[in-house]
């Protein structure tokens, strides 16, 4: 028997494979990237009756096309078969659409075990396992990652189908009498060209991709396998044959079928427990949420609730670490290190607390953030107002798979760029990347915070809300002058997303996706932070003899010689002009630089008051909203479109319409605030 097996885990996103390789594996999932490509690569192992099960979670991948790289990633991996058995995890209360990869994997030749997750979701029907079994002829187990049920039988399925001790027959999925004579007629003549070669793959399987035009398989066929130009006009001729009958292109006409074949399997092993209402709660809700007339307002309002509460809660913690950074720390260190060299309680007060602490204090208000956005991903919210924004996005150019990166933007731009990998159009994606960095990331909130505290103490949420909505409208308009200048692609993509059905949030999730967050900001705050704080301080302090952050320091003769630039929109200290120069590392560091400038003399907030206006404060925060991406966001759009011209567009972009855009504010805004 083998001590050891591999399992590959298969599924559509969010069907909650990670969730069961946790449940199996514990803490032992190791997470990395696919050779030679960014996609994550989760890898979990766990011991089960004294055989090493070694898991590894396949991208989430809505079919094995060779469009998007997690497709690509995917689909490489199950062809090279280095592994003992798959597992097909399948959301049970979406059982059509899940069966649709699983008839995927059968064409492939491959013969999975089907997990139903989700069990404990099904409301008002089950599902009939057994019968499910005999239709496909594959092993299925139900199991339910939240509650831990099944996950015994689960290993004991995978263990049993690894070592042979069960061998899963496996349908071959038959479509309509069309499909299948085209499917004869090319196998045919294909078997006939490769009797002579090493063919890898299953014959069936490489017919229908061809039959789709799968750019992979088409490219695989005439540059390696060296097809003749007959099967290629064979295929156009089926093409032709399909539009006429069918009113389809072929792709269409086949992923059509399968779709079919999956409703069908599912309507046979889908047995009602009760009658189901002719309109459920969640669709009356759905009428309003996602209808652009109601659901825009109740997005905007709901947005605005998210930065009212932030700043409402967060507001008695926020002042408790303000105290602690700025007043008891501080006087600790002048009372218990007063023995140590002067440099030395300056660095530690001037450059590690008041840097340090100034960004710290904010704090309370991502971690509000944090779960709050949490919350509202969790109940399946968030996936409406993706789909709501999708013809709205389409008046600027852009393509509606956009709108779920722009959406991460809110939280960081370095993952939303990252996210943009999933879009088929290389022209819509690198419009996407390009216009991501306009969207107010959480690393933004605490500069916003730090002036709306010394200016608009009344109305914190309405500044911070349209900041924004600026940011959005202004990425919108790029997006949709990006999509006149590039040239445009022979077909764009639609846009595709499951509404997941409206449920309480699991609290264990959302505090959990919440402390990562939050710990990635303290970790930023412990490290990147600090370092630069005390490298600020350096500045700030050299050469020696200089008053700290004195004119004749470093820092203060590089803020000087830029002041100029920013003169006309109010800036009238140099000091702020160091803070956004650092700022470009890491838009936290604006504050932390703030803090660390200002330190020797006063808090943050009270520095700020007295050097800028109400209406510079305004051109200083859209300044920051606009100017460039951080160092990272950067890196990742380089990454992602292969080039550095992507990047240097972004920079010159943003910076020359944050100058432009922050001027505006200040001398329209100067009319009216004094």
């Amino acid at each position: 028997m083998k001590r050891s097996i591999r399992v590959a885990i298969a599924g559509n996103p969010n069907v909650g494979k990670t969730a069961i390789m946790n449940a199996l594996a514990g803490t032992t999932e190791k997470v990395g990237n696919w050779p030679g490509v960014t996609v994550q690569k989760k890898v979990g192992k766990y011991n089960f009756r004294g055989v090493d099960v070694e898991l590894i979670d396949l991208p989430g991948i809505y079919s094995l096309t060779s469009y998007t790289l997690e497709e690509r990633v995917a689909r490489s991996f199950l062809l090279k078969g280095d592994y003992d058995v798959v597992m097909n995890v399948i959301d049970v209360t979406l059982l059509g659409r899940n069966l649709y990869l699983t008839l995927e994997l059968l064409e492939m030749g491959i013969k999975p075990v089907l997990v139903l997750n989700k069990a404990d979701e099904l409301e008002n029907f089950s599902v009939d396992s057994k019968a499910l079994e005999r239709i496909l002829k594959l092993p299925v187990v139900t199991v339910s990652a939240l509650k831990r049920k099944g996950l015994e039988e689960l290993s004991e399925t995978l263990l049993r189908v690894a070592t042979g001790g069960l061998k899963p027959e496996g349908i071959t999925p038959t479509y309509s009498e069309d499909l299948e004579n085209a499917i004869e007629l090319l196998s045919m003549k294909i078997e006939r060209l490769i009797t002579e070669k090493n063919f890898p793959y299953n014959l069936r399987w490489f017919v229908i991709k061809l039959l789709e035009k799968d750019p992979e398989v088409t490219e695989e066929a005439k540059e390696q396998l060296k097809l003749p130009q007959s099967i290629f006009r064979e295929i156009e001729k089926i093409e032709e044959f399909i539009k006429e009958r069918h009113r389809c292109d072929l792709p269409s006409y086949i992923a059509r079928e399968r779709f079919n074949l999956a409703s069908q399997i599912a309507r046979k092993v889908i047995k009602s427990i009760r009658e189901i209402p002719k309109e459920r709660i969640s669709d009356r809700i759905d009428r309003f949420v996602t209808n652009p007339f109601t659901g825009i307002p109740i997005f905007f309002g709901v947005m605005w609730l998210v930065f009212k509460l932030t700043f409402d809660l967060s507001a008695p913690l926020s002042n408790l670490i303000d105290i602690v950074f700025s007043r008891i720390l501080p006087s600790l260190v002048e009372s218990y290190l007063s023995s140590l060299p002067p440099f030395v309680t300056s660095l530690i007060n001037n450059g590690v607390l008041a840097g340090v602490g100034a960004v710290m204090v904010f704090l309370p208000v991502l971690g509000i953030l944090y779960l709050t956005m949490s919350i509202l991903e969790d109940t399946g919210y968030m996936a409406r107002a993706a789909a709501l924004w999708d013809n709205f996005m389409r008046l600027f150019g852009l393509s509606g798979a956009s709108v779920i990166p722009m959406i991460l933007g809110f939280g960081c731009n370095v993952p939303a760029v990252y996210a943009t990998r999933a879009m088929r159009s290389t022209r819509q994606k690198l419009i996407t990347m390009l216009i991501i960095p306009w969207i107010s990331c959480s690393a933004r909130l605490p500069v916003y915070a730090v002036f709306v505290a010394a200016f608009f103490r009344e109305k914190e949420s309405l500044v911070i809300f349209s900041l924004y909505l600026l940011g959005v409208l202004l990425a919108l308009t790029l997006g949709a002058l990006l999509s006149k200048s590039f040239k445009p692609e022979s077909e764009e993509e639609d846009f595709f997303i499951e509404l997941p059905p409206y449920k309480l949030p699991a609290w264990s999730v959302v505090f959990n996706q919440t402390w990562i967050e939050v710990r990635e900001f303290v970790y930023k705050a412990g490290t990147v932070i600090l370092a630069l704080s005390v490298f600020i301080w350096a500045l700030a302090s050299l050469p020696p003899g200089v008053d700290y952050a004195g004119e004749g320091s470093i820092v203060g003769h590089v803020g000087k010689w830029l002041l100029p630039i920013f003169e006309p929109l109010g800036i009238s200290d140099w000091k702020p002009v160091v803070a956004l120069i650092f700022g470009a590392l890491a838009k936290e560091v604006v504050v932390g630089t703030l803090g660390t400038l200002y330190g020797a003399e006063e808090n943050v907030i009270e520095a700020i008051a007295h050097i800028f206006t109400p209406a510079s404060a305004l051109a200083f925060m859209v300044f920051t909203l606009l100017y460039m991406p951080c160092i990272a966001t950067i890196a990742a759009i380089k990454h992602e479109s292969g080039t550095w011209k992507y990047p240097i567009l972004a920079i010159a972009i943003e910076l020359t319409t944050a100058w432009v855009i922050a001027f505006g504010v200040y001398h329209v805004a100067s009319l009216f605030l004094k």
